[in-house]
């Protein structure tokens, strides 16, 4: 009787080492919505959500067998394509999620000092006023030129202190850009040894 249930797609060897492949390519811990281009890429019938869901389940097989190995000393793991392809992309997880890390204690720190810089800045934009100095203030019409005297004080003072805010806000986003752009260099540095790597490693599997 049939049902109308759809039957899900098993994978098999083949299919495994099509998607893994594609998963190192295009790096989805990245960027959740590659995803989809990595089910749209391959050439069986299956949607984003059932790729991220086998890939998942193949790393965390693939992280037990690696703990179990550890354990048993003196016995040497035979490493196919598969287990290639799976410590790499373990390796893109783990980076990613290191970045992720710094990337927030990152910006807590930032927050941390805009909020210190605002701070400050209202510190000096509020004059602070004592009893005492409340009760030496003048009150004789002469005393006028030298409260405007003392207001455009404020106003410069003022000024000074917002313009050294936005050189502190400047100088924080061009610190923050050469950092993220370092971090770009590196990881493009990375990127290009891996290839050579995995294209030295394959060319030496067909050699043999």
């Amino acid at each position: 009787m049939d049902t109308g249930r759809k039957k899900q797609f098993r994978f098999s060897e083949q299919d495994d080492l099509k998607m893994l492949r594609e998963v190192i390519s295009r790096n989805p811990f990245k960027d959740r919505g590659k995803w989809l281009e990595i089910s749209l890429a391959l050439p069986m019938s299956v949607d984003a959500r059932r790729v991220r869901e086998r890939t998942v389940l193949l790393m965390e097989q693939r992280r037990k067998a690696n703990s179990s190995s550890l354990k048993k000393s003196g016995v040497d793991e035979v490493y196919g394509e598969k287990e290639i392809l799976l410590d790499e992309i373990l390796d893109l997880a783990n980076d990613e999620e290191e970045k992720k890390k710094d990337d927030k204690s990152k910006a807590i720190k930032e927050e941390v000092l805009c909020k210190d810089i605002r701070k400050r800045a209202l510190d000096n934009l509020t004059p602070s006023i004592s009893d005492e100095n409340l009760k030496k203030m003048p009150k004789k019409s002469a005393s006028v030129m030298s409260f405007l005297k003392e207001k455009a004080e404020l106003e410069r003072q003022s000024k000074e202190d917002e313009l050294a805010l936005r050189r502190e806000q400047f100088n924080l986003e061009k610190e923050r850009f050469e950092i993220e752009k370092q971090e770009r260099l590196q990881k493009l540095e990375m990127e290009k040894q891996q290839s050579k790597l995995m294209f030295e490693l394959f060319s030496k599997c067909l050699n043999k």
